[in-house]
């Protein structure tokens, strides 16, 4: 007697599609059947004319803990099953910043009471807090986050005290991860700006050119080869110059990854003027040529993974007059719609499969932090985290239907081609049609597991 058959849906792998039926029983896929197998259920779903995929993992929330005008771990989680995603990573950029370990427990508590998806934490990898890094390491939080460049409440770390780190935490067998972009390149131009009044989008677009990014990027590469040991990861690269360079280092050894992010894969220049703050982000989104070759390397494989930086910030933070850009806050919404960005934009437009959706959305990111084969697959023994997906109907994406505490999304008004029908967590119905079906808590917190 199993606890849950999907029957009759194309179950979607990382490697290939195939008509069957999905068995579940105390929270784990049980068995892969045959449609025809007679079996025994407490409850049967017909996913006849859909497809059944893994759940979507997002290794790049920012989930509001300390700052409750911003986000909160709710509703961020709310908004993660409601676009698919099962499990989600949140990064340690909070208040105060999760970077020693009693900041690093008392986010769990109120992730723990909140979250209606699984959820595991990032640590920080910050001057002063070295020290810290082992315990934070030790209760789950095997993941390490940078700056390379200033942040409004997180400390940016110097390039020896990165290196220190990366030391430390490879001998543990964790991962650091960081923002890369110049800081003295793009603070130099800002201030060249202000000094002629110059403080239009246009001017914070050309004060975060593609050359500063590029050039963090390839510092950290240099770096990461400095302590081997340490898994290496680039957050929201924007530019495919930055994502060939991570591909050149791995072709040389170097053990490195990099995700990009929705925003830069839906938008660009042009919508950034036309949206204002509500698409401003950090790095920006870039000209529509650099996006076209951006997908090619997201399809073609290149790319190691996709995160959603969901990164919300209060309405008065991000609607400002045109003149006053620089006072909207950097970082968009983005939960919600990464999976929907990547149905429509990669598997309608370009022809991307599905299979390698799951891969980039799910099972490299699994994998990479620790969380395969556990989590991003629907192998026998792994947890029964899925979606029921109607990949031809059509919807229109309205900010007042988001769950985000501020609801607006630089993706209102765009009609998606791919609909998130079920979201289940652990073989329980967690979200359907972007309804609410468990209450808060019922997420799990799952440590990451780099050194297995």
């Amino acid at each position: 007697m199993y606890d849950l058959i999907v029957k009759n849906g194309k179950i979607v792998t990382e490697k290939n599609e195939f008509l069957g039926m999905l068995a579940i029983k105390d929270g784990k896929v049980a068995a892969i059947l045959d449609n025809e197998t007679q079996v025994d259920a407490k409850e049967i779903v017909d996913a006849n004319g859909k497809y059944v995929l893994p759940g979507m993992i997002d290794a790049h929330v920012h989930g509001g803990h300390g700052d409750p005008n911003r986000e909160t771990l709710y509703n961020a989680s709310l908004a993660a099953a409601a676009g698919g995603i099962t499990t989600i990573l949140e990064q340690p950029l909070s208040t105060p910043s999760t970077v020693t370990l009693e900041a690093f427990n008392n986010k769990y508590i109120e992730a723990n009471e909140k979250c209606v998806v699984d959820f595991g934490l990032w640590g920080g990898l910050v001057p002063g807090h070295i020290d810290d890094i082992e315990d934070m390491f030790n209760a789950g939080g095997q993941a390490f986050k940078s700056f390379m460049c200033r942040c409004s409440n997180y400390p940016m770390t110097d390039d020896g005290t990165l290196l220190k780190g990366m030391k430390t935490i490879g001998e543990l067998g964790g991962l650091v991860a960081v923002h890369a972009e110049n800081d003295t390149l793009i603070q130099q131009l800002v201030d060249d700006f202000n000094s002629i009044n110059r403080k239009e989008a246009y001017a914070f677009i050309e004060s975060h050119p593609v050359y500063s990014e590029l050039e963090a990027i390839e510092r950290f590469i240099f770096i990461a080869k400095q302590a081997p040991k340490c898994r290496a990861h680039i957050v929201h690269v924007s530019i495919p110059q930055g994502i060939k360079a991570v591909k050149k280092a791995q072709t040389e050894g170097v053990n490195i990854t990099a995700e990009t992010c929705p925003q830069y894969l839906g938008l660009c220049e042009d919508d950034l003027y036309e949206l204002g703050g509500i698409a401003k982000c950090d790095p920006p989104v870039r000209p529509r040529e650099l996006v076209e070759e951006l997908w090619k390397l997201v399809i073609d494989g290149t790319v190691d993974m996709i995160a959603s930086d969901h990164s919300p910030h209060p309405f008065e933070r991000k609607v400002v007059d045109k003149d006053n850009f620089p006072f909207a806050s950097e970082g968009v919404t983005g939960l919600q719609t990464m999976f929907p960005v990547i149905l429509t934009g990669g598997v309608h437009e370009r022809n991307m499969s599905l299979s390698r959706a799951v891969e980039i959305c799910s099972s490299n990111v699994a994998r990479r932090f620790g969380l395969y084969p556990q989590k991003g697959n629907l192998d026998v023994g792994s947890d029964a985290d899925f979606i029921i997906l109607d990949l031809d109907k059509e919807w229109v994406c309205k900010a007042e239907n988001m769950h985000y505490l501020n609801k607006h999304t630089p993706f209102d008004g765009r009609t998606f081609k791919g609909y998130i029908e079920k979201t289940y967590v652990r073989g329980t119905l967690v979200c359907e049609n972007n309804e609410l079906k468990v209450q808060p808590g019922f997420g799990e917190f799952i440590k990451l597991n780099m050194i297995k």
